[in-house]
C-alpha cells in the first residue's frame, strides 16, 4: 500500500527531538544552570531522558501528526449519554487510533517520567514541545497537573497516585475551574463544599469549560467552602467514580470548537459528588493556582512546538517551491522572512525553557511560597503570552508562505494555526496573564530581582552594538516599568509592559547563549531579534545596510534541512 502522507507534509519522517538544532543547544544550555542553580534538587535531563525524547520526537514527525490530522477531520469525540440498558454512561468514544496514540505517548513517559520523579519536570515540559498537537497533548497536560496537586497535596490518599503512575492502564486527570458565570474570575464560583459524615460533598452545575471530559478518571475541582469570596475557595480531587460504584459527576454535553478538536471539552454537573481535599481550606486557592501553573509553561513550549512545526512545513517548501524561475528561499524577501520567523521563535523558547527550568526548580515548595516561586511564577506569565503570541503570528504566516494551498484544509499547516489559536486563551487570556504578572510585580516585588538577572547575563554578552542596544533598552524598561506601577492605573499598561518584558528577556537570553557556547548562529539570531523589535542599533544609522549584514546570508537556518528525505 502506499504511503503518500509525505505528499502533503512536508516535514515527515524527521525527528522533531534530533533534528531541531536550537531546541537541543537551549537544552544544553539550561541543563548547566540547572546544576549551578538545582542545590541537588532537580538533575539535568539524562542520557536516558535524550534517547525516549528523541523516540518520541521521532514518532511524532512519521505517526502522530498524520493520526491527529485525521481525528481533527473524521474523527472527533463522541458524547454517548446512554447504554443499551437505559443506563446513564457519559461515554465519550474516541478513535481507536486516538487511543492508541495517547497509550504510546505514555509509553514514552510524557507524564509518568516527572510525576514519579524519575526524571525531572523538565522532561515532561519538553515532551509539550515535542508532542505540541494541542488536542491530544492537553490530555496529558491535564493528566500531569492532577498528579501533581495529587501528588503533593493528597498525601493521605497515595494508592490515587499510584492510579496515575499505572504502567498498563494510568489514569487520566483533569481541572475543572471555570464555571459559566465566572470564567477566569474564580470567586465568582458557585459550586459548594460541605463535610457531611466525615467526607467532602461538591455540589454545582456550572463547570463549563471541563476539558478531558469522558477521559478523566478524576479532576482537580474548585469549590467554594462556606461564604466569601476567594479565599473560601477549596481545592479537591473528585474521582470519576465514587465509592458506591455510580459516576460521580455527569457530562452535560460536549463542544464544537475551531481546533483542539482531539480533546473533547464538555459542561460537568456535580450532585453530591464525593471529594478530597487537597492540603488545607485555608491555601485552596494557592493550590488551584499552582497546578494550572503546570499548564502554563506546557501551553508556552506546546505554542512553540506548534509554531517549529508550521516553519518547518514553510522552509521545506520554500526549498522545492519555485516562483519567478527561483526557488522561493533563493528571494531577498522570503529570506528576510524565514530568518525574522525563526529569531521569533528560538527568542520565544528561550523564554520559555528559562519559565521551565525555574518552575521546576521550585515544584518543592508550598504556599505561603518563597521568592523563588514568584519569580518562577511571574516568568510563567511572560512566557506563556509571549509563546502564544508567537504560534499565532508564526503559523499564520507559514500559510501565507504557501499562498492559496495553505489555506486549504487538506494540508496540516491550516491545522496549526486553528490549534496555535487557542494558546493565548487557554489557562488565562493575555489581559489574565498581564494582571496576574502585574501582581506578582505589586505584591511580590519581583521587577528588582528580574532586572537584576537580566543585567548579569547581559554581562556574559561581549561589548558591541548589541550589547549597548540592550543595555539602552534596560534603561528604558527599567523607567517605563516605574512609570507604570506608579501611574494610579497600571492595569492600563499592564500588557504592554508584558510585552516589552518578555522581548527583552528573549534577546538577552539568546545573546547570552550564543556568547556563552561561542555559537554564531544564536548571536546572529539573536542581532536578528533585536533589529526586528527595536529597530537599528545605536551605532549604525544606516539601516538599509544593516538589514543588509543581517538577512543576506541564510546559513543559520540550514539546520532544518539536516536529515530531510528528498
Amino acid at each position: 500500500m502506499y504511503d503518500l502522507f509525505g505528499q502533503i507534509f512536508r516535514s515527515k519522517g524527521l525527528n522533531y527531538m534530533l533534528n531541531d538544532e536550537p531546541l537541543n543547544r537551549m537544552i544544553n544550555f539550561f541543563d548547566r544552570e540547572i546544576v549551578s542553580h538545582g542545590k541537588g534538587k532537580v538533575g539535568p535531563l539524562s542520557s536516558s531522558d535524550i534517547q525516549d525524547l528523541s523516540k518520541m520526537g521521532e514518532y511524532v514527525s512519521n505517526e502522530l501528526i498524520e493520526i491527529m490530522d485525521n481525528v481533527d477531520h473524521k474523527g472527533k469525540p463522541e458524547l454517548i449519554m446512554w447504554g443499551l440498558d437505559g443506563k446513564r454512561i457519559d461515554y465519550v468514544r474516541l478513535s481507536p487510533e486516538h487511543r492508541r496514540a495517547l497509550q504510546k505517548l505514555q509509553e514514552f513517559g510524557s507524564v509518568s517520567k516527572s510525576v514519579s520523579g524519575k526524571s525531572s519536570w523538565m522532561y515532561h515540559f519538553i515532551s509539550g514541545y515535542l508532542i505540541s498537537d494541542p488536542g491530544i497533548f492537553c490530555t496529558l497536560t491535564l493528566t500531569a497537573q492532577t498528579a501533581y496537586g495529587v501528588g503533593k497535596y493528597l498525601k493521605n490518599k497515595p494508592e490515587i497516585l499510584q492510579s496515575f503512575l499505572n504502567s498498563k492502564n494510568p489514569w487520566y486527570g483533569a481541572t475543572f475551574y471555570s464555571e459559566n458565570q465566572g470564567g477566569s474570575d474564580l470567586s465568582a464560583t458557585r459550586t459548594t463544599a460541605e463535610q457531611s459524615e466525615g467526607k467532602w460533598i461538591l455540589n454545582g452545575q456550572d463547570k463549563y469549560f471541563a476539558s478531558n471530559a469522558g477521559i478523566a478518571d478524576g479532576a482537580i475541582v474548585t469549590a467554594k467552602i462556606g461564604e466569601g469570596g476567594i479565599r473560601s475557595l477549596g481545592t479537591f480531587f473528585v474521582p470519576y467514580v465514587g465509592e458506591n460504584g455510580e459516576h460521580n459527576f455527569l457530562i452535560r454535553r460536549l463542544k464544537n470548537k475551531l481546533g483542539t478538536v482531539a480533546v473533547p471539552s464538555g459542561e460537568i454537573e456535580l450532585y453530591n459528588s464525593e471529594a478530597y481535599l487537597l492540603g488545607t481550606e485555608k491555601f485552596g486557592i494557592y493550590y488551584a493556582m499552582e497546578i494550572l501553573t503546570i499548564s502554563r509553561v506546557d501551553d508556552a513550549l506546546a505554542a512553540l512546538g506548534i509554531a517549529r512545526k508550521a516553519f518547518w512545513e514553510a522552509f521545506i517548501h520554500t526549498e522545492r517551491r519555485k516562483a519567478f524561475g527561483n526557488y522561493l528561499q533563493d528571494l531577498p524577501l522570503m529570506r528576510r522572512d524565514l530568518l525574522t520567523m525563526e529569531a521569533q521563535i528560538e527568542a520565544s523558547l528561550a523564554v520559555s525553557m528559562y519559565s521551565a527550568v525555574l518552575f521546576s526548580l521550585v515544584t518543592d515548595v508550598v504556599p505561603p511560597y518563597n521568592e523563588d516561586y514568584h519569580y518562577a511564577r511571574f516568568l510563567t506569565h511572560l512566557a506563556k503570552n509571549g509563546a502564544a503570541w508567537t504560534a499565532d503570528s508564526i503559523t499564520s504566516y507559514s500559510m501565507e508562505i504557501f499562498g492559496g494551498i495553505g489555506f486549504f484544509e487538506e494540508f496540516p499547516v491550516a491545522k496549526f494555526h486553528r490549534d496555535a489559536l487557542v494558546t493565548s486563551i487557554w489557562e488565562g487570556t493575555s489581559n489574565i496573564q498581564s494582571l496576574d504578572m502585574l501582581e506578582t510585580i505589586a505584591g511580590k516585588n519581583v521587577l528588582p530581582r528580574f532586572m537584576t538577572d537580566m543585567k548579569k547575563r547581559l554581562e556574559h554578552i561581549t561589548k558591541g552594538a548589541l550589547r549597548e542596544g540592550i543595555e539602552e533598552q534596560l534603561k528604558r524598561i527599567e523607567a517605563y516599568s516605574q512609570a507604570v506601577i506608579s501611574s494610579g492605573n497600571p492595569q492600563l499598561s499592564s500588557k504592554n509592559l508584558l510585552k516589552r518584558l518578555v522581548d527583552l528577556a528573549g534577546v538577552i537570553l539568546l545573546g547570552e547563549m550564543g556568547a556563552v557556547n561561542n555559537d554564531d548562529n544564536m548571536t546572529r539570531m539573536a542581532n536578528i531579534y533585536y533589529f526586528t523589535v527595536y529597530g537599528q542599533f545605536l551605532d549604525d544609522q544606516n539601516q538599509v545596510k544593516v538589514e543588509n549584514e543581517l538577512f543576506s546570508d541564510i546559513t543559520p537556518l540550514m539546520w532544518m534541512s539536516r536529515g530531510k528525505s528528498e
